[in-house]
């Protein structure tokens, strides 16, 4: 045996060479892609970065790097529910990565998933390193110490209740349970969500939260016995809920008979265990079933034509009444677990068998849509939801609605609410700036990528009144309007948008009749990206930030403005919530006229705010500048100036 010896160390060193040969072109694939991704987010195309990330993380889907790259890249789009799931395949591939857990924690409070972020920071606080323990502690508080309070005043109030079956107790043991959940007290919350079951046993929702927590307590056949009773239930979203979570394997009759226990007034449970005893022959059972489910409800024709059956009392035998009652689960009901779960090709064979068995389900051409979306095939999704927006369900007619627009670009009716009021005490007055702008169709039925129509109401004005009253309120700052108009925009592109506004100008506080109902033709391009840790994230650190304007106006003399403001500095983030920056201003403005009011640079310290109680798109700062004119030619003032600037930025759309 000794002479093979070497053939077989020559074969194993072939083998290792192949491997690493292998693991070699395995590296190499998807470097192109990811190559262009990083070179696009240096770009703030952060859309095609996110695109080329996907396409890179399928050739090498391990990439621990990349994941949490992409992450970030989301986080700058505001997808926060995607960045979270990256950020946990990050850590799932990287365990040692203490910062992807943070973030990982963050957005999973974030996203309305405080249970996972609670266990991550509990998990940080015990084992990371002493800047992240630190941090992971403090979050973990402020979560915890909360939660634990509750517990002990719902405790209370149940201690000194005295209705046994009042409303308020059911609420105080919800809440309760829900607190209980929330803080991991698993056995706690169970013992609850039983309780209220008991005071609401009709109520087949509470069947959810009890088979999620036993889930977890490993409490596997109750957990599964709960979502089967909620499968069956009368109200649809419980079933829909319940059968995503359930799988598609069919439940045995001992399965069926623990969720009849639970729920023993189910009748459509209990029919369909009736079907099920059929199918297997078993007359008895099957007969015992239908028989209790005429004691709940006498008026069930359907069980008393099969007991009819089963007792002989019609003229066909036993043995076909048990063929015809041969359980068969929807191809409705398929579909949508199918659906549910993710299996996009069985989700569209039973949907489209659901559809020919029922043309009029306008729920089923709905789910054919997203099933055809989900599968890619948007060509296909496109015709089921234009058939599904014509449904007479508004939910239903208003979900595909949207789709359909949304797959093929069309331009979807949105209205867009920003206000900018802010304070300067170089003129002493306070000025406010906003518009209210509301996209429209295109007049032709045809998708459309690159611009889009609105109709849009402005305000410029300031407290001082009108300009002509104060010749210390330069026209540029207040023009004491409001102008309607109609534009168009265009999609942005590589950070940039161009837009066009035609309108008339009306003046609220007219000094002269013919300044009344001013032509305002206005429009431009404009610039934004950002770096670091902006305000909003979950990670302090320092950030840049730049916007650039190119604006026409008509009624500043035709003239064109040209507008670079940069802010760069530090993000701080406080332990309740709160995020806050300390920056330097560096802002250039210039005019194709020289007017000496339009040619500054203005430098100096600033601070932007975020407090928790403020929705995402709300800031307040505070700017304190030192401006120069670049061009005194006709300046009736000093060629310097010192501004304090107060603000607050709202901005909405829907």
């Amino acid at each position: 045996m000794i002479p093979f010896a070497p053939c077989r160390g020559f074969v194993a060193l072939a083998c290792l060479l192949a491997a690493g040969a292998n693991v070699a072109i395995a590296q190499r694939a998807g470097e192109m892609e990811l190559t262009k991704a990083y070179k696009t987010l240096a770009a703030k195309d952060y859309d095609q970065a996110i695109e080329l990330f996907h396409k890179g993380l399928a050739l090498q889907p391990n990439n621990a790097r990349v994941h949490k790259d992409l992450a970030y890249t989301l986080l700058k789009t505001g997808n926060s529910a995607d960045a979270r799931d990256e950020f946990e395949s990050a850590i799932r591939l990287n365990e040692s990565d203490e910062n992807a857990k943070l973030e990982y924690a963050f957005l999973c409070y974030e996203t309305k998933k405080p249970v996972e972020a609670r266990r991550m920071f509990d998990r940080l606080r015990k084992t990371a390193g002493p800047a992240a323990r630190a941090t992971a502690e403090q979050a973990f508080q402020n979560i915890d110490k909360p939660l634990g309070q509750n517990i002990e005043r719902w405790q209370q109030a149940l201690a000194r209740a005295t209705a046994p079956n009042s409303i308020a107790l059911y609420s105080a043991h919800w809440e309760l349970a829900e607190t209980a959940e929330l803080r991991d007290d698993l056995p706690l919350a169970a013992e609850q969500y039983e309780i209220c079951r008991q005071l609401k046993p009709n109520n087949s929702e509470l069947l959810l939260p009890l088979a999620r927590v036993w889930q977890q307590l490993n409490r596997v056949e109750e957990a599964r016995a709960a979502l089967l009773a909620a499968s069956r239930s009368k109200d649809s979203r419980t079933a829909e809920l319940a059968l995503a979570d359930l799988g598609p394997r069919y439940p045995y009759p001992y399965e069926f008979e623990k969720a009849l226990g639970l729920d023993p007034g189910n009748v459509t449970l209990r029919r369909e265990l009736a079907y099920l005893y059929l199918a297997m022959h078993d007359l008895p059972h099957a007969m015992k079933q239908f028989e209790q489910v005429l004691a709940i409800d006498p008026k069930d024709q359907l069980a008393r034509d099969q007991l009819d059956a089963l007792h002989g009392f019609k003229s066909r035998p036993v043995s076909d009444a048990a063929a015809i009652a041969t359980p068969r689960v929807s191809a409705r009901v398929m579909g949508m677990k199918s659906l549910g779960a993710g299996y996009t090709r069985d989700a569209i064979k039973y949907l489209q068998q659901a559809h020919e068995e029922d043309p009029g389900d306008e729920e089923v051409v709905l789910k054919l849509g997203w099933a055809y979306n989900a599968a890619k095939n948007d060509d296909e999704a496109v015709r089921w939801f234009g058939q599904a927006r014509l449904a007479e369900d508004p939910a239903i007619a208003a979900e595909a609605e949207r789709a359909f627009h949304n797959l093929r670009g069309d331009t979807v009716a949105q209205i867009t609410v920003w206000t900018y009021p802010v304070f300067s005490s170089r003129w002493k007055d306070v000025f406010n700036y906003g518009q209210v702008k509301r996209t429209v169709p295109l007049p032709w039925n045809k998708p459309n990528k690159l611009f889009s129509l609105y109709l849009s109401a402005r305000f410029m004005g300031d407290i001082k009144s009108s300009m002509q009253q104060n010749a210390a309120v330069p026209q540029y700052l207040s023009e004491n309007s409001i102008i309607f108009g109609a534009g168009v925009s265009s999609k942005t592109w590589h950070r940039l948008t161009a837009w066009g506004e035609a309108g008339e100008a009306v003046g609220y506080l007219p000094l002269n009749s013919h300044d009344r109902l001013v032509p305002d033709y206005r429009g431009g391009i404009n610039f934004a990206r950002g770096f670091g840790s902006l305000l909003g994230s979950h990670v302090p650190g320092l950030f840049y930030e730049t916007t650039g304007d190119v604006d026409y106006v008509s009624r500043f003399d035709k003239d064109w403005l040209f507008l670079s403001q940069h802010r760069a500095g530090r993000t701080f983030r406080a332990w309740d919530g709160s995020s806050f920056q300390a920056l330097f201003n560096l802002n250039f403005e210039q005019d194709s006229k020289h007017q000496y009011w339009a040619n500054t640079i203005e430098m100096g310290p600033g601070i932007k705010l975020h407090l928790p109680w403020m929705p995402p798109n709300v800031y307040f700062s505070s700017d304190f500048l030192r401006g120069i004119y670049t061009n005194n030619l006709y300046n009736p003032r000093r060629p310097n100036y010192n501004d304090v600037r107060v603000s607050l930025w709202y901005a909405r759309t829907k």
